[in-house]
C-alpha cells in the first residue's frame, strides 16, 4: 500500500512539473511577443527605411552626420542685432537727455528699453530656466509696466523733475517775461513796436524759440507792444448820411483818438444821422475831428432810465446822453479799478428817471493814483517793469557816470514821493558806468570822441623823432583809467621831425634851394633891392637855430640890384631882425605895405555817401560816429541820442543817407543811436 501510495505521489509531481514546464513556456512566449513589439515600436522610432540605420554606422561617421544638423543662425544673428540696436538707443536716449526738457523721464524710458529687452533675448533661450513659462511672464509685466508708466506720465498723474527752459511769452504781459530772465540770470533787451492786434505792453515775439533749454541762453530779445501808432495815417470817408452808432465802429476798428460827436437839433433830417463833419480824407489817428449828429425833433425825445454806464469809454458815454438830449458835465479822478478815460460812476445814478435837458455828472477814471518811488540807483528791469505795471512811457536815456554803476538810473525828470497820471511819459537816464580813457593815434579821431562825450580838452604840440606829424604822442590820463567829466585831458600831438633852420646869408638861389630840399622843408623866395651882392640871400623869414616841422616852408629873401618903387618898400620893411618865432612862418613880413587881399568865398566840395555796415559798432556809438568821420569828416555831423527802435550804435537814418550828394557847406546829420 505504501508503495502505490509514493507512485501515486511522484506520478502527480511530474504532472504537475509538465505542468509548470508549459505554463512557463507560454509565459516565455508571451515575453518575446511582447517584447518584439516593443522592438517594432523602437524600430519605428529610430530607424528610417529610407535612410540608413545611424546606429549601425562607424563612430567616426555618426560625429560628422552630427556636424551637419544646421543651427538657426538667422534668427539669432537678427536678435543679436536688435538687442544692440534697442543698448545703442537707450545709450542715444540717455546722452540726448541733457538737451531736453524731460531729462529724467527720457533717461527712466531709456533704462526700461534695456530691460525689456535683455529679458525678450532671454525668453528666447528659455532653455535656462526648469520653469520656461517664466521669462516670457516677466517681459509681458514689464512691457505693461512700461505702458502703463507712459500712459500716467502723460496724463500728469506722475509728475517728474523737468530741466527749465523759455516758455512762450507771446501775447503776455512784459512784466511775467522780465521777472523769469530775472529768475534764471539771462539778460535781456525789449524792442517797442507798434501794434493794432497786440495788447500794449505786452509780447509780440521773442529771439528764442518756446521750450529752448535755459542753460543754452545767454540773451533773450522780446519784441513789446507799444499799442496803437495814433501817429499812423488813416483815409477818412465822408460819413455824411451815416448813422451814428456805424460812425462809433469805425473809430474804434481805426484807433482814433480825438473825436468829438456834437448833437444838434434837426427836423428835416432823420434822428442819429450825421449831418457834418469836419475832416475827411488822409487824416493822423490822432488829429482832432468833429461830428455834428442830427437830434432830430428834440420835443419828440422822451425821458429815459439811465442805464449803468459804468466802465463805459467817455465817448460812448457822451453819444449815449446826446443822443436822448441829456445835458452832461465831466469830473476826473484816480481809480485803482476802472481803465482811464472810462466812466467810473454817473450822478444820478443808474435806473433813474432823465428827461431832456436835465444834468448829469459823469465822473471819468484818471486811471491809478502814482506814486513816484525813488528811482535812483535801480535798473533798467526795475523801471521796466514800473512803466508796464502802471502804463507809463519811458524815455530813456544814457550817459557816462563814474558814481552810478552802469545799467542803474542816475536820475529821472520825477523825484521820489511825485503824484502822476497814467500815461506820463518819464524821462529816465541810466549809467553807462565811468568814461574810459581810449586809445587814440590820430587826433581828429579823439576829437570827435571827446567832443560827442563833452570832454574838455587841451592840445599841445611838440616834435618827436619817432612820432610822425599829427599823431597823438600821449594824453595826460592813461590808456583804460576812469575819466572824471569835469577834468581837462592834455593831449600831446607830434609835430613830427623837428629841423633846425641854417644860416642862409650869402648863398645863391640854387644853394639855399638844395638846403632845402636837403633838410625836407619848402623855400619861397622873393627878390629885395639890396646894395649888396645881386642874387646873393640876404633875408629869411624865420631865424638861424629855429626849429621848425619837416615839411614847412620859410621864406628866403634874394638881393636884386633893380630899383622899383616895391622893392624900396619891402627893402625898409624887412631891415628889421628875422623873426624868431617857431610857428609856420609862410606868408610875407609883417611890414608889408601892400593892399591886404580880399578872402575868397569858401570852395565847397561834393561827394557821395556810401556807407559801409562795417562802420557800425554795435554798443558803441561814439566808434560808430568815429569811423563815419574817418571818411566823411568834412560832410557829416553825428546826432548821437535815444531812439526806441533799433541797438546802440546803430545808425537811424541810414536809408535817408545812402547813396545820396552832399555838399561841405551844408553839412548832413547822422542819427545814430545813444
Amino acid at each position: 500500500m505504501e508503495n502505490n501510495n509514493t507512485n501515486n505521489t511522484s506520478y502527480k509531481s511530474r504532472t504537475e512539473r509538465k505542468k509548470f514546464e508549459e505554463e512557463l513556456k507560454q509565459k516565455q512566449t508571451e515575453k518575446e511577443k511582447e517584447l518584439e513589439t516593443k522592438r517594432k515600436e523602437l524600430k519605428s522610432i529610430i530607424f528610417d527605411d529610407e535612410k540608413e540605420n545611424i546606429y549601425r554606422k562607424p563612430k567616426k561617421q555618426k560625429i560628422e552626420d552630427n556636424k551637419e544638423i544646421k543651427k538657426p543662425k538667422l534668427a539669432n544673428t537678427f536678435l543679436s542685432l536688435t538687442y544692440v540696436s534697442a543698448i545703442a538707443l537707450s545709450i542715444f536716449l540717455i546722452l540726448d537727455s541733457t538737451n531736453r526738457i524731460d531729462q529724467v523721464y527720457q533717461i527712466i524710458n531709456a533704462f526700461l528699453i534695456m530691460i525689456i529687452m535683455t529679458c525678450f533675448l532671454i525668453s528666447f533661450k528659455k532653455s535656462f530656466f526648469k520653469n520656461k513659462s517664466v521669462p516670457t511672464t516677466v517681459t509681458a509685466l514689464l512691457v505693461l509696466g512700461t505702458i502703463a508708466f507712459n500712459g500716467l506720465y502723460m496724463t500728469n498723474v506722475i509728475n517728474l523733475p523737468t530741466q527749465s527752459f523759455l516758455p512762450d511769452f507771446e501775447s503776455e504781459n512784459l512784466t511775467k517775461a522780465i521777472n523769469w530772465t530775472e529768475e534764471n540770470n539771462v539778460k535781456t533787451d525789449q524792442n517797442f513796436e507798434y501794434s493794432d492786434t497786440t495788447k500794449k505792453y505786452s509780447v509780440i515775439s521773442q529771439s528764442k524759440k518756446p521750450e529752448t533749454l535755459t542753460k543754452n541762453i545767454n540773451k533773450v530779445e522780446f519784441v513789446v507792444s507799444n499799442g496803437p501808432d495814433y501817429n499812423k495815417n488813416v483815409i477818412l470817408a465822408d460819413m455824411t448820411g451815416w448813422n451814428v452808432d456805424d460812425v462809433l465802429k469805425f473809430i474804434e476798428n481805426n484807433f482814433l483818438s480825438e473825436i468829438t460827436i456834437n448833437f444838434e437839433e434837426n427836423e428835416s433830417i432823420k434822428k442819429d444821422t450825421v449831418i457834418s463833419q469836419s475832416k475827411t480824407g488822409t487824416i493822423k489817428r490822432n488829429e482832432p475831428i468833429i461830428f455834428t449828429v442830427s437830434l432830430g425833433n428834440k420835443d419828440a425825445l422822451s425821458p429815459i432810465k439811465l442805464k449803468d454806464l459804468k466802465n463805459e469809454s467817455l465817448l460812448n458815454a457822451e453819444v449815449y446822453l446826446g443822443r436822448n438830449g441829456i445835458l452832461y458835465e465831466l469830473k476826473y479822478e484816480f481809480s485803482d479799478t476802472i481803465e482811464k478815460g472810462h466812466v467810473i460812476n454817473s450822478n444820478p445814478k443808474q435806473k433813474t428817471t432823465v428827461k431832456p435837458d436835465e444834468m448829469v455828472t459823469l465822473t471819468i477814471s484818471k486811471g491809478k493814483e502814482i506814486k513816484v518811488p525813488d528811482l535812483k540807483n535801480k535798473t533798467m528791469s526795475y523801471v521796466t517793469k514800473w512803466m508796464v505795471e502802471n502804463n507809463l512811457q519811458i524815455n530813456y536815456k544814457d550817459k557816462y557816470d563814474s558814481k552810478i554803476k552802469s545799467g542803474r538810473v542816475i536820475e529821472s525828470n520825477y523825484k521820489k514821493g511825485d503824484i502822476i497820471e497814467e500815461g506820463t511819459t518819464v524821462d529816465v537816464t541810466f549809467s553807462k558806468g565811468p568814461l574810459v580813457m581810449k586809445k587814440f593815434d590820430n587826433i581828429n579821431d579823439f576829437k570827435s570822441w571827446a567832443d560827442t562825450n563833452g570832454i574838455k580838452y587841451e592840445i599841445k604840440e611838440e616834435f618827436n623823432e619817432k612820432i610822425e606829424k599829427d599823431k597823438i604822442i600821449k594824453t595826460s590820463i592813461e590808456e583804460g583809467k576812469n575819466i572824471n567829466l569835469e577834468d581837462t585831458i592834455i593831449v600831446y600831438v607830434s609835430k613830427g621831425k623837428a629841423v633846425t633852420i641854417p644860416n642862409f646869408n650869402g648863398m645863391t638861389k640854387k644853394e639855399a634851394q638844395n638846403e632845402c630840399d636837403k633838410l625836407g622843408i619848402k623855400c619861397t623866395f622873393k627878390e629885395e633891392y639890396s646894395t649888396k651882392s645881386s642874387g646873393k640871400v640876404i633875408n629869411q623869414s624865420i631865424a638861424e637855430g629855429t626849429q621848425i616841422p619837416k615839411g614847412n616852408t620859410i621864406v628866403i629873401t634874394i638881393s636884386t640890384n633893380k630899383k622899383t618903387s616895391n622893392s624900396n618898400k619891402t627893402s625898409n620893411s624887412n631891415s628889421s631882425r628875422p623873426s624868431s618865432s617857431s610857428s609856420n612862418n609862410s606868408s610875407s613880413t609883417s611890414g608889408n605895405t601892400s593892399r591886404p587881399t580880399t578872402p575868397s568865398s569858401p570852395t565847397c566840395e561834393t561827394t557821395v555817401l556810401n556807407i559801409s555796415p562795417d562802420w557800425v559798432s554795435i554798443g558803441d556809438p561814439d566808434k560808430t560816429c568815429s569811423n563815419i568821420k574817418s571818411k566823411y569828416s568834412k560832410f557829416i555831423d553825428c546826432n548821437i541820442g535815444p531812439a526806441n527802435n533799433g541797438k546802440s550804435g546803430q545808425i537811424l537814418n541810414m536809408s535817408e543817407l545812402q547813396g545820396i550828394t552832399v555838399n561841405s557847406c551844408n553839412k548832413v546829420t547822422v542819427k545814430i543811436k545813444e
